[in-house]
This record gives structure tokens, sequence and C-alpha cells, in this order.
């Protein structure tokens, strides 16, 4: 993840998301506006620190975050601590998922969290466009969305949803999140990262 785009670099392989760090990235990839797109994926991601997405909920909290898969508790006790199982509910039967076990092999990975078969070749198709993977090879292996091509999941969805001339934090938020959750952390974010470009 980070430590290995730090190493690559020739920076200070610490693991932590800082200016130099930041720079580099917005440097290496051509990112337009970096201080709104690092202010969205690093709410995103914990600072870059998620590599996949938790799906070991206690069933009390399966309610809250799925509700409408878990209207009693009975049912959401049944999927408790079972991410396997949680993500092949609720991600299979969508997001091309069509094998019996998709929900989980294709759940979010990466910077903003990828998911579905069909986001992952879209993802690998764009990879192979710019010559950094092979065919199939996310498809075989899709750890590889955090493990080699953290930041590219991030940037690939940024142009795949055509985010990169938005100004607007909160509009941003919507397309990123669907909503504004965590907009004053987003906001806060931006304006701190603004000082480092």
């Amino acid at each position: 993840m980070l430590i290995d785009f730090q190493k690559k670099y020739g920076l200070v392989t610490d693991g932590v998301f800082g200016k130099n760090t930041a720079r580099k990235i917005a440097e290496v990839f051509n990112i337009k506006h970096p201080a709104l797109f690092f202010g969205q994926v690093c709410h995103e991601s914990a600072n870059l620190t998620l590599k996949e997405e938790n799906l070991n909920y206690t069933a009390a909290r399966l309610q809250q975050v799925f509700p409408k898969y878990f209207q009693t508790y009975s049912k959401a006790k049944m999927y408790e601590r079972n991410p396997q199982k949680l993500a092949n509910l609720v991600y299979g039967g969508r997001m091309g998922n069509i094998n019996p076990n998709d929900g989980y092999y294709f759940r979010g990975r990466g910077a903003v969290q990828l998911t579905g078969r069909n986001n992952y070749k879209e993802f690998e198709n764009w990879l192979i466009k710019k010559g950094l993977c092979k065919p199939n090879e996310i498809m075989l292996n899709p750890d590889l969305v955090w493990k080699d091509y953290y930041i590219e999941s991030a940037i690939f969805f940024f142009d795949k949803n055509n985010l990169w001339n938005i100004a607007d934090i909160k509009t941003l938020t919507k397309r990123v999140n669907g909503g504004l959750n965590g907009l004053q952390d987003r906001i806060n974010k931006t304006n701190q990262y603004a000082k480092w470009f």
C-alpha cells in the first residue's frame, strides 16, 4: 500500500500519509485538484490505511448498516461476525456478481472500496490500457487492488465517475459517498491538504 509507493519513489517508508507523500502521488499520477481528491479519498480510507471493507459486524450493527437485509435481529444474528456470508448476501446477484461466492470475492478493496465483479473488470481494463497489468491479473487475484494498485483504484474511481472537475466539496461528497456522511471531516482534510500544494 502506502509503504510500497514510498519505497518505489524514494520517500521515507513510514506508511504515513504526509505532505511529501501527497505531493509525490499528485506528481506521479498528475492529479488535478489534489486537495479535493485527497480530502475525499483520505476520509474514505482512514488516511490511506484501510485495505478492504470491514464486514465483521455484530447483529445490532448489521441492522444499522444494512437495514434492508436485516429487519429482524434473529436474521442479523445468523450473519453476525461472518464477513463471507454477509458479503454474498448483500452483494450477490448484483454489480456483475453472478457466481455463488462473488459477493465476497469482489468485496470492497482499495482506497475507495472498489466493489463488485463489474467494477473489478473495468478497473483491470483501465490498468491494462495504461500498461500497468496483464489480462485477468486482477480478476484472478482481487487482493492486488489493495496490494499493488491502491492509489490507482481511487484514480480509476474519479476517472470513471467524471469527478475531477467538481470543485464544490458537498457536490463531490455526494458523488463519492452517495450522501453527506463525514462532510466536516472531508472539508477539514481538503483545507489541510490545500496548504500542501
